[in-house]
């Protein structure tokens, strides 16, 4: 059974070495012992049972150095001249302390929150679109599902159970129109076919006869954007 989350303590922030970072410290219920990681520039997540802040900092303070090396290590997904891609059309990366904007063919992006704010901006992205487009191909392609969820992940942009929910990446997103037609009608067509056979690739082609093509020009867009 998965551990009960409590609430979230306020960030916070600690200069270690003269770099600053924030504390997003997470309490669950039954930890024996406090677990921290640093997944992003200047950010220490740490996670444990209910302690004092003045021990979550001594414990911060302890592993200062391993913290710091972690930071030097961590790769930045968006330095400025970066290219951000929406609707494959590259945005070039600004730094800001503001909220995320997209002005003309530039992004302006928290350099300390560059994860999550992209992060939210697929995910409210694709809730808006996704939908309807889904809701266009099951039409046109006269099928039924249980359900449609969102879920980033880095190396499948979908699928669909047996149970006839389907999942998709808001991280399609990135991609054209067509490429994500072709997601599309790929996830619904394992609604007939649940496997990778030629009655399932014969099925795509009856929606999309130059499905290949499409397939091909994704594999090509992810050796830059994924």
């Amino acid at each position: 059974m998965l551990k009960r989350i409590l609430r979230p303590m306020p960030l916070e922030e600690i200069s270690i070495y003269g770099i600053d970072f924030r504390i997003k410290h997470t309490v669950r219920k039954n930890m024996k012992r406090i677990i921290m990681r640093v997944e992003q520039k200047n950010e220490i997540l740490v996670s444990s049972a209910k302690v004092s802040k003045k021990r979550l900092v001594e414990f911060i303070q302890e592993n200062r150095t391993w913290i710091v090396d972690q930071h030097i290590n961590v790769k930045v997904d968006f330095e400025p001249g970066d290219f951000f891609y929406y609707l494959n059309e590259p945005y070039s990366v600004q730094h800001h302390k503001k909220a995320f904007c997209i002005k003309e063919k530039e992004v302006f992006i928290d350099p300390l929150r560059a994860k999550y704010q992209s992060d939210l901006f697929y995910k409210k992205s694709a809730k808006r679109y996704l939908p309807n487009r889904v809701e266009f191909w099951r039409l046109k392609m006269n099928l039924e599902f249980n359900s449609l969820s969102f879920r980033l992940a880095k190396k499948r942009w979908g699928s669909c159970n047996s149970k006839r929910n389907i999942s998709l990446n808001p991280y399609m997103m990135k991609l054209s129109y067509e490429m994500i037609d072709y997601i599309i009608i790929h996830e619904l067509s394992h609604l007939v076919h649940m496997n990778h056979s030629q009655a399932f690739y014969n099925h795509v082609a009856i929606f999309m006869p130059h499905y290949k093509k499409v397939e091909k020009e994704i594999k090509q867009l992810c050796l830059r954007i994924i």
